[in-house]
């Protein structure tokens, strides 16, 4: 990241590689350089990528993140392992979908790396641009259902569980265009008075799919929709009906797979 002298950070960064002399080389797609590992075409469970600001530069990163069963006992939520965004920042994502959405990681231990060592929101402008992709690759890899291919994600994630908006959204959907996807989610903007689920608008070649909240993104970033009811304090994630022999099999009166640590239920 480039500072200026007297002035501080010029918000600012230069991407390079070091080749096999020991040079750094810069990088000019920085966007296809960080997804250049990425399986294209496959939707991966625990995977979204996300278009970022980074100073005065757009660029596509890919977002993992890995939930797995704790392995503490009593009262221990789990452990929290972040490369790439603040450990402050995934902690408020958490507890907005625990909170707002009956989302629990309690009992879960959650890894989150942002691919290729890129570190996010250091920049004033970057804010939390990135926030939308971290929740849904949480979500997607705690309940098992793979994130699409073929949609990327941009915006900041606010204590209601609404989707904040963010600086230079056309430009971002431009860059989406650019490395082929063919869905980016987004806040929305403009009216929002009677609006009813999100909205799609083509784009010569990409639909924006603008939501209100974190629930809805998630169902559109999702290869399959997770079951909702409506609550007073909004929408919620729905218990599912269980069978006998779901009643009485262990997996389901484990702690393994729950979502609402309340009640210890996979839905709340």
């Amino acid at each position: 990241r480039a500072a200026k002298n007297r002035f501080g950070s010029s918000e600012e960064v230069g991407v390079y590689e070091m080749n096999s002399g020991g040079r750094l080389v810069p990088v000019s797609d920085p966007s296809s350089y960080f997804l250049s590992n990425r399986i294209e075409h496959a939707d991966s469970e625990g995977c979204a990528v996300s278009i970022v600001l980074e100073g005065i530069r757009t660029m596509a990163v890919e977002v993992q993140a890995l939930v797995a069963l704790s392995g503490g006992s009593g009262g221990y939520s789990g452990r929290r392992v972040v490369d790439g965004i603040s450990n402050s920042r995934l902690l408020l994502i958490l507890a907005v979908l625990q909170k707002r959405y009956g989302i629990s990681f309690h009992r879960q231990d959650v890894y989150l790396n942002v691919v290729g060592g890129m570190q996010l929101g250091k920049g004033s402008k970057s804010g939390g641009g990135s926030d939308l992709a971290v929740a849904i690759a949480a979500v997607s890899s705690l309940v098992g259902i793979p994130c699409r291919a073929d949609t990327c994600f941009v915006g900041e994630v606010g204590l209601l569980g609404e989707i904040r908006p963010v600086h230079s959204l056309e430009k971002r959907i431009s860059e989406a265009k650019r490395m082929g996807f063919s869905r980016i989610v987004t806040p929305t903007f403009g009216d929002k008075n009677n609006r009813y689920g999100p909205r799609e608008v083509s784009k010569g070649g990409i639909t924006q799919i603008m939501c209100d909240n974190v629930l809805e993104a998630v169902n559109c970033g999702l290869v399959k929709k997770l079951p909702t009811k409506s609550t007073i304090s909004g929408p919620k994630l729905k218990k599912p009906k269980r069978s006998t022999a779901q009643k009485n099999d262990a997996m389901w009166n484990n702690d393994d797979i729950i979502l609402d640590d309340a009640e210890d239920n996979f839905f709340e």
